[in-house]
């Protein structure tokens, strides 16, 4: 069979390279003269603050290139609902007040149509995909606005729980402490000489050793306000936009329509001639080998030679 099929290559090679290249282009044609939308984009610088606070957030500390982060954190907050939402309001007041299956839409073609491509180690772009290049600007500055609020937000929460978390220890250590310096004083106070007293050499330790504890966690309470204060004042210096939205040329990648339409029509025409060359060689009564020869006429041929279509 397979030798059967070769040779329905070989015998129809030109014809199968014609369709399998004039298809799929004509099928990208198509897709571009069909396509009038113009891609809106911004370049944006992204990078790590020299300073690091002792409390902070995986953008600071991460191993992984300044762009990469950014890009990274812009990607997953597009794909959520609140982030859609506070980039929609801003390019349109009225966008609270549509209906569900509006919102819903507009949602849609927002995840749908922003892409963020990270062009090196700190440079990173923001792209927009619209028929209306006016309001693409207005949505890509949304958007980077939007994104600088919604991170400074994450990391300023982050570093409160945390000082929350810190606020809890230090009051427990201070009660702590209270507790252990009113027993030693308790306890001087109820007996007249406690120069060599074990028990009040004993509450004495445990009292030092109890303020040596909240002033331990007292001092890691200090650090993570001033981390607060750092992570709110840094925030400008992660990422700033080099190139303001423009409309930039047509870019032929994977997420063109007319790339689309050609990579399907190339999949349609191999899956189309691979079963047309099936059925021509299962079908077709022809000998196209020996091995024809040597299954139908149940002999051993001695050899084969090349047709001729000329009359001797």
């Amino acid at each position: 069979m397979l030798y059967r099929a070769l040779d329905v290559i070989f015998q129809h090679l030109f014809r199968l390279i014609a369709v399998l290249l004039l298809v799929p282009l004509v099928a990208g044609g198509i897709g571009l003269a069909l396509d009038h939308a113009s891609t809106v984009e911004a370049r944006i610088w992204a990078d790590k603050p020299i300073f690091t606070p002792e409390f902070a957030t995986d953008r600071f500390t991460s191993g992984d290139s300044p762009a990469d982060i950014e890009s990274g954190i812009l990607r997953e907050l597009i794909g959520t609902s609140q982030f859609t939402a506070e980039v929609l309001t801003a390019v349109d007041f009225s966008y609270p007040n549509w209906s569900a299956d509006q919102q819903n839409s507009a949602e849609a073609d927002l995840q749908t149509n922003v892409t963020v491509t990270t062009e090196g180690s700190h440079l990173f772009t923001l792209d927009y995909k619209t028929t209306n290049t006016a309001r693409g600007r207005l949505v890509v500055n949304a958007v980077i606005a939007a994104f600088g609020r919604q991170v400074q937000a994450l990391d300023t929460t982050q570093v409160s729980v945390t000082q929350t978390a810190l606020q809890g220890q230090v009051d427990a250590a201070y009660r702590d402490m209270n507790d252990a310096v009113q027993a030693a004083q308790t306890y001087l106070a109820q007996h007249q000489s406690v120069q060599n007293d074990p028990s009040y050499q004993t509450l004495v330790a445990q009292a030092q050793s109890k303020t040596d504890s909240y002033l331990a966690a007292q001092a890691q309470l200090d650090e993570a306000r001033g981390a607060q204060t750092a992570v709110f004042t840094l925030q400008s210096s992660f990422f700033h936009v080099v190139d303001q939205p423009i409309v930039v040329p047509l870019k032929i990648d994977q997420h063109l329509p007319a790339v689309k339409y050609l990579l399907f029509a190339l999949v349609g025409v191999l899956s189309a001639e691979a079963l047309l060359i099936y059925v021509v060689a299962r079908r077709d009564p022809h000998i196209r080998a020996v091995q024809d020869i040597r299954r139908v006429g149940r002999f051993r041929p001695l050899g084969s030679a090349p047709a001729s279509i000329h009359a001797p």
